[in-house]
């Protein structure tokens, strides 16, 4: 897909000077004296959009774009979005992309299996071979002497009016390219050529690498390395020797090279990364994650190592500003809680298990969590020649490498110790979560709960001030210790009273800050008021474990990570809470806003939760120690930021240097842009807006689709501007397109004119038009939406009988009993005979006859046989207007529309008798007499009450004259009618619930073949 040059920006001279800066000024390159594992990786692969995770080549241009190049394409990354170019875009191709090198005029120049071709201005030209009609490969790029070097099958080659030159001509293809003080080398088969005005000296390899091709050049340690499939090799003194390596291992094979800016040697082989450090392996990087078969190895400006892999894309590699103490420098547990500093400069870091000393670059002297009284060591206090240990289950003290457990501190032994400090006054403080105990200098042990004024006794932390007020952060608000009274302070001046203090700090300008657990923002005390900053001044959601102030910054560590807040931006954020308060991500442990490194960060609230030193913030982690560098400032070069495209009726438009102007009919309009930023730390907030349709500016929906859709425009002049508003300066980062959307013919004032003149004689016409068309319209809509609802109402009657209906045995089921039961007795209840009781309904509920012997002698087929036949002789007995349902299991109820009272004994003899009469078929060819249990009961069951019994209470009724069917042997009905003198309560209308209690009062009789049965023993 064709991609436009870059729109014209509008941005400052100023910043176009800092871009030219960016590009001629390298950054910093990886510290040396960090191990592999602290760097940090980003990885990018096909699941992010990389069109082919085989990446050979990488380039960066003048603009900022980072090139990868694929056996399938071109790709252009801007730190977000990969851009795709196809091999469709890309005239000679060939089979893939060997090399790339972006030039300070924004040309990118790439070497394919086919020759060289040149990218300028969104467009792709080919460069002619040096033989007509003969390509050779390009494997290597390089700017030296003002132009373009490339190593080609002729030997060093140079573009020059479209066509490569042959600067020099070498025996075998130049597959690698250096320039050096002392001239250029080129690496060919078996040999490296140097090259200067002397002419061409080869320097062959050794025999054990005759032959193989050269594909890496470097110069790092102030030696010259050559890297082959044989081995890396080393020059001394004009011969080239093999590379020191392992004992024991064989020669590495090298896949890339790269010597970056300072002083490491990266050599990538088929199985692992080597780093080399003053010509010496320093370390060796295994394979795991994107690390896999890296093929490609590129520096960028910012400093930052991309590595390309042959089959999972790139990977980014960066300083990052932390680092991490665990396993590999002793540590026994990676799970920390707490650490603090000794005036000997030792570090001590509480974990899971016991505690742990940082001496000379290792931790030692393990203190194990069995000895204290409680193996987590969640707070600590280190004074000279001791160390406090506060557990989550009382306090420890380590003297002289013993581990006491002071007999004052006894009553602190079920209490978590969250903080110690020791007061100028020599005083300890502890906060627990049973209150704050005091331990005078005459070793007196002193509390503070809820009688002395706490409203929940759980103390996270303790703060004495440089005016020597000594304030107390707890679960339920912020408090002061005076004279042996605890008072609520802030409640008047702003602060919750119930806010859950997780961190305190006093700034140097004697400011408070506290961090808390609801709000999960800040609250500073400007010794008059308290003021909050969170989300709406877009300070990062972070329940702040350790509040750190230096250099001019104020450092907050906590669940989420790390961020750092300049002090001036504060005060501007305090001062217009409008106003972004201007914190950047340093750590991100998931928090809700971009940028920063990935890790994990800080557990629980306390003391002892971070300590600053040696320019360096150190914090106890769920792995292991974190050493922020505070120094460690992202370079903030400004990037512009580029339109790349406007979208319109499926075409791709170049924004152009005045105004564009779009086809007639284009109104739905894309307009792609990017921002070259690879920065890691760097998290751009872009925004929109197009200017004469609507001037507020608008965030993206997805940062990673870097797109502004609108639809329906009309015509006119339109302005469409992103900017950067992380900028230091939004308006100066902004890139604006103009374009014109052409007037259709209709919209101009010729034909408004014309068609005022016609609108006179057409109206009338017109009108005649319209009103016969709308009449067949609303004709046509009317029998179409007939016809429609008809489908619809005939689709809604097959869904409700077929909801209404048993499966097995076509009879009605429950639901449908359930809808229609209420309907016909409120209808039954108009006629009269009906409600004056001479008439009844009546619900018979038939069970068949030891159906579970059927099913276990012949089969459940053969009971599916019986319900269905059973079912079928049932509607034989049923009258028009009667109800036969299969009520559950082998139970059907039969509903019969209104008929004499007294009819029970008839209906009843009929089903059995009909019942017992049929030769049932059990699909085994034999007849089989079968028989069934029968319960019946009349409704309304007293005339006087009509409403006394719903239909299910009365269904209820008939389940019970079953079951004592069922007790009486079977093959038989039975019915409940009222007792002889039974008299209800004028008052009763209704009977909620179970209606036993009719029988127990002796109010309903069974009755049967035999005639009145005695009552129930029970339920």
């Amino acid at each position: 897909m064709r991609r436009g040059p870059p729109a014209r920006t509008g941005l400052r001279g100023g910043l176009c000077l800092a871009v030219l800066l960016a590009w001629a000024l390298p950054a910093a390159a990886l510290d040396a004296g960090k191990p592999f594992r602290d760097y940090v990786t980003d990885a990018w692969g096909a699941e992010h959009g990389l069109p082919q995770p085989n990446v050979r080549a990488i380039a960066q241009d003048r603009a900022g774009y980072l090139w990868l190049g694929s056996p399938s394409g071109l790709a252009r990354f801007d730190g977000v979005r990969f851009v795709h170019h196809g091999p469709r875009e890309i005239p000679g191709f060939g089979d893939g992309i060997l090399a790339l090198y972006g030039d300070a005029q924004d040309r990118l120049w790439i070497g394919t299996s086919q020759g060289l071709l040149m990218r300028d201005r969104e467009r792709f030209r080919r460069i002619l071979p040096v033989v007509p009609d003969r390509p050779s490969a390009v494997g290597a790029l390089l700017w030296s002497g003002g132009r373009l070097l490339a190593g080609c099958s002729e030997g060093v080659c140079t573009p020059q009016d479209g066509r490569l030159q042959r600067l020099h001509a070498l025996p075998s293809p130049a597959h690698s390219l250096l320039a050096r003080g002392d001239g250029l080398w080129a690496g060919g088969d078996g040999q490296v050529f140097h090259i200067d005005a002397g002419g061409v000296r080869p320097l062959p390899l050794p025999a054990s690498a005759a032959g193989a091709a050269v594909t890496a050049l470097a110069q790092s340690g102030g030696r010259l390395w050559a890297g082959t499939r044989q081995g890396l090799f080393q020059l001394r003194d004009g011969v080239w020797h093999p590379a020191p390596g392992a004992a024991g291992q064989p020669p590495l094979a090298v896949e890339a090279m790269l010597a970056d800016r300072d002083g490491n040697l990266w050599v990538a082989t088929p199985q692992h990364l080597e780093r080399l450090r003053h010509g010496r392996a320093g370390e060796r990087v295994e394979e795991a994650g994107a690390l896999f078969a890296v093929r490609s190895i590129f520096e960028d400006r910012d400093g930052n190592l991309w590595l390309g892999s042959m089959a999972r894309g790139v990977t980014r590699t960066w300083n990052g500003p932390t680092r991490r103490l665990g396993r590999a420098e002793g540590l026994r547990s990676p799970l920390l809680w707490s650490i603090a500093a000794a005036p000997d400069g030792t570090v001590w870091v509480g974990g899971n298990d016991g505690v742990d000393a940082w001496r000379d670059g290792r931790f030692g002297d393990h203190i194990p969590g069995a000895r204290l009284p409680h193996p987590e060591a969640y707070s600590l206090l280190a004074d000279a020649r001791q160390l406090w240990i506060g557990t989550r289950a009382g306090v420890a003290l380590l003297r002289d490498g013993r581990v006491q457990r002071p007999a004052v501190l006894a009553p602190l032994r079920d209490a978590q110790i969250n903080g110690i400090v020791r007061g100028r006054d020599g005083r300890l403080w502890f906060a627990t979560s049973h209150g704050l105990y005091l331990l005078d200098v005459d070793n007196r042990l002193s509390r503070y709960a809820e009688a002395d004024g706490l409203s929940d006794p759980r103390v996270r932390g303790v703060l004495e001030t440089r005016g020597g007020r000594l304030l107390l952060g707890t679960e339920q608000g912020l408090y002061e210790w005076r004279a042996g009274r605890l008072l609520p302070i802030g409640r008047l001046t702003g602060l919750d009273a119930a806010l859950s203090v997780t961190a305190l700090l006093e700034l140097g300008d004697g400011r408070w800050v506290l961090g808390s657990r609801q709000t999960e923002g800040l609250h500073v005390y400007d010794g008059q008021r308290w003021r909050q900053l969170d989300h709406r001044q877009r300070l990062p959601s972070n329940v702040a474990f350790h509040l750190a102030e230096n250099q001019d910054a104020l450092w907050v560590a906590g669940m989420h990570g790390v961020y750092r807040l300049p002090l001036a931006a504060l005060d501007q954020a305090l001062a217009d809470p409008a106003r972004p308060a201007g914190a950047r991500m340093v750590l991100n442990s998931g928090a809700d806003q971009a940028g920063g490194q990935r890790g994990k960060c800080c557990n629980g609230a306390g003391s002892s939760r971070g300590l600053v030193r040696a320019g360096q913030l150190w914090l106890p982690t769920r792995d292991g120690a974190l050493l922020v560098d505070l120094a460690a400032e992202a370079r903030s070069v400004p990037r512009a930021i580029r339109i790349d495209s406007v979208l319109a009726q499926g075409q791709r438009h170049l924004p152009a240097s005045g105004t564009l102007r779009l086809p007639l009919d284009a109104r739905d309009l894309t307009f792609e842009f990017s921002l070259p930023d690879l920065r890691p730390t760097s998290v751009p907030r872009l925004r929109y807006r197009l200017l004469g349709h609507d001037p507020s500016w608008r965030d993206l929906e997805d940062p990673a689709v870097r797109s502004a859709r609108y639809a329906h425009l009309g015509p006119g002049r339109y302005t469409f501007e992103v900017a950067d508003f992380n900028h230091a300066d939004p308006p100066a980062s902004i890139a604006r397109a103009v374009l014109e959307l052409p007037r259709r013919f209709h919209q101009t004032a010729a034909f408004r004119a014309l068609l005022v003149a016609l609108c006179g004689g057409l109206l009338w016409l017109g009108y005649l038009g319209l009103q016969q068309r709308h009449a067949r319209q609303r004709t046509r809509l009317e029998r179409l939406v007939q016809e429609r609802t008809r489908d619809l109402r005939a689709a809604n009657a097959r869904l409700e009988a077929i909801s209404f209906t048993d499966p097995l045995t076509q009879l009605r089921n429950r639901r449908y009993l359930a809808q229609q039961i209420p309907i016909d007795l409120s209808f039954y209840e108009r006629d009269p005979a009906y409600r004056d009781g001479g008439d009844v309904v009546v619900f018979a509920l038939l069970d068949v006859d030891h159906f579970k012997a059927i099913n276990d002698t012949h089969g459940h087929a053969a009971g599916d046989r019986v319900l269905e036949q059973i079912g079928r002789l049932l509607g034989s007995v049923k009258r028009k207007g009667d109800y036969v349902a299969r009520w559950g299991g082998e139970e059907f109820l039969l509903v019969f529309r209104p008929l004499p009272r007294g009819s029970l004994a008839r209906l009843g003899q009929r089903l059995c008798s009909r019942i017992a009469e049929h030769p049932f078929d059990l699909g085994d060819g034999d007849p089989h007499r079968l028989t069934v249990s029968v319960g019946l009961i009349e409704c309304p069951l007293f005339p006087g009450h009509p409403q006394l019994l719903g239909w299910e209470q009365l269904v209820t009724l008939a389940d019970r004259a079953l079951y004592r069917a069922k007790t009486a042997g079977r093959d038989t009905w039975v019915a409940y009618q009222p007792a002889a003198g039974a008299c209800l309560p004028e008052t009763l209308q209704s009977l909620d619930g179970d209606p036993w209690w009719l029988v127990e009062d002796g109010l309903l009789e069974l009755f049967g073949i035999a005639g009145v049965l005695p009552a129930d023993a029970g339920r």
